[in-house]
């Protein structure tokens, strides 16, 4: 077994959540998004996984993306592009079968010289990020119609934040669009989306981060942790009250203690701003990190798990206990960047 730091994947986990999130949108399809190599986790392996249990629909943000999903998958799903065609990509979304959404009147122009491939219609309404206005509708409506999308979809600025009054807005936005293209499944939430009701839900929802242990459900569902990032004790050694640790002297030991130092920094995807802030479990027991993270290294407090303290003993960072969204807190940053951060250094391992 290498001495590298690890993400062990549980893609049983991942599944579950899959078929937790479908369950609160029953009457509609239940997509995955996997795009930024399922957000660290293999891309290739979660889709396979996901379409052995009855996931049809993928998203991707890029057509490279979405050719690796396809011979993961097979032929049988769709894999939808969510940052659309470019001229230099076109070839792969004919070799790949994928499918475009378009998100500009460019990308409209450049998808009517590719006949022949489906496309998606993403419509702004309130992100203001990617997205056809809704005035469109007014000037090209049928020209839109035209194309004949599979999908048209918006995405939610504030899910996250059930009572945000620009759910509602978005919500009632996406509507009157949907209800332009008649017969054209419609698709508006994303992880948190799910949680705000079936109003939400349409044709389709598309959970990415929720699937892999992330978002902040309400209090009657359990997501499952997708990830256990472990890293290996490289020392053990006291300090005593009033002694300092690391880079720049940051934190002062308060009392005698056991510090360890582990084999993982931010070469490996856990952020600097988790210095003296994080916490790594060992043996089920808390283990506050003391001083800066450094590139290669971190510094535990291992007082209160000293028969567990030993060289090459692993402490967990993300896990069971080591929470996604907790750690995110802690360390100022959301649960998406603490995933898509992992480094290629972590082994990723596949039970």
């Amino acid at each position: 077994m290498s001495s590298q730091p690890r993400a062990t994947v549980h893609l049983n986990n991942i599944v579950a959540n899959w078929r937790t999130l479908a369950g609160l949108n029953p009457k509609a399809n239940t997509a995955a998004v996997v795009k930024a190599n399922a957000y660290g986790l293999g891309a290739e392996r979660v889709s396979a996984a996901l379409a052995a249990a009855g996931c049809d629909t993928f998203f991707v943000a890029y057509p490279e993306e979405g050719a690796a999903v396809r011979k993961a998958v097979g032929p049988g799903p769709a894999i939808f592009v969510l940052n659309g065609p470019s001229a230099s990509t076109l070839h792969l979304f004919h070799a790949s079968a994928l499918t475009a959404v378009l998100n500009s009147k460019a990308q409209i122009d450049l998808w009517a010289e590719a006949p022949g491939l489906p496309c998606a219609l993403h419509f702004d309404t309130g992100m203001n990020r990617l997205g056809l206005p809704a005035s469109m509708l007014q000037t090209d409506g049928d020209a839109l119609r035209a194309l004949t999308p599979v999908l048209v979809m918006s995405h939610l600025a504030c899910a996250d934040e059930p009572d945000h009054a620009m759910n509602a807005a978005q919500l009632a936005a996406f509507s009157e669009i949907a209800a332009a293209f008649p017969g054209v499944p419609a698709s508006l939430a994303n992880s948190a989306g799910c949680y705000l009701g079936r109003d939400y839900g349409f044709q389709l929802t598309r959970p990415g981060l929720a699937l892999y242990g992330g978002s902040r459900p309400p209090a009657r569902i359990t997501i499952r942790h997708a990830v256990t990032l472990e890293a290996e004790i490289l020392s053990v050694f006291p300090v005593t009250a009033g002694e300092t640790v690391g880079y720049g002297a940051t934190y002062t030991a308060p009392q005698d203690a056991l510090l360890a130092t582990v084999g993982l920094g931010y070469a490996d995807g856990v952020l600097r701003s988790a210095s003296n802030c994080f916490i790594g479990w060992l043996d089920g027991t808390p283990c506050p990190v003391t001083g800066r993270v450094t590139m290669d290294l971190i510094t535990v407090d291992v007082s209160k798990a000293q028969q567990a303290a030993k060289a090459g003993r692993r402490v967990e960072f993300l896990g069971e206990h080591a929470k996604l969204e907790d750690q995110a807190a802690r360390a100022n940053t959301l649960g998406y960047e603490l995933l898509t951060g992992l480094g290629t250094r972590v082994e990723r391992l596949y039970p």
